[in-house]
């Protein structure tokens, strides 16, 4: 089969009609793939960005809820609403652990939550081993009568005070938040 012969300006009309067909392609796939990165990355429910409880408004902000206490910026994973049917059953203050030392036994994710917001008020933390238990580890030995935050785990989340240990049983993260919203009084 024998091809026609094309002259130069046929040739050069169907390769400009080629480049202006790939350019409006190109130019709909960048058009397309921002439209669709800002409607994906944008918030989906803004009315879940700013929440107003207890008399404290709360932005969320990647992944916290953040409110303003005092001057102070503070970040909780939980609302004080997520966390209500956590029995939370202490009688302490942030001026309990103003200036003092703050120990942990076996401390989890709960203990960077508690230090995320109450740590600049602290004048140091630290890992400890509760007194009449077995340390694996080389720590200083406390008993109740240092600030001493125990983890321990348990089917329900609760939170209670035994002179000045606190003790945060179940889910570490949700028992810091009750504990420190109770702290702060911000419940």
């Amino acid at each position: 089969m024998l091809r026609k012969i094309k002259t130069q300006a046929e040739i050069d009309k169907r390769k400009r009609r080629n480049q202006i067909f790939i350019g409006v392609i190109m130019i709909g796939i960048l058009v397309f793939s921002t439209l669709g990165y800002s409607l994906i990355s944008s918030d989906s429910d803004e009315d879940d960005s700013k929440v107003s409880e207890l008399g404290f408004d709360f932005f969320r902000e990647n992944g916290l809820w953040i409110t303003d206490f005092n001057g102070e910026i503070l970040r909780f994973q939980n609302l004080p609403s997520e966390i209500l049917k956590i029995d939370v059953n202490v009688s302490t203050n942030l001026r309990q652990y103003s200036g003092r030392p703050l120990y942990f036994v076996n401390p989890n994710e709960g203990a960077s939550e508690i230090l995320s917001n109450i740590g600049r008020h602290i004048l140091r933390y630290q890992e400890a081993c509760l007194i009449n238990e077995s340390c694996e580890v080389d720590l200083p030995v406390k008993n109740c009568d240092s600030n001493l935050i125990i983890f321990e785990s348990g089917d329900k989340t609760r939170v209670y005070q035994n002179e000045s240990c606190v003790y945060i049983v179940g889910d570490g993260v949700k028992g810091a938040d009750a504990f420190l919203y109770k702290v702060l009084g911000v419940n």
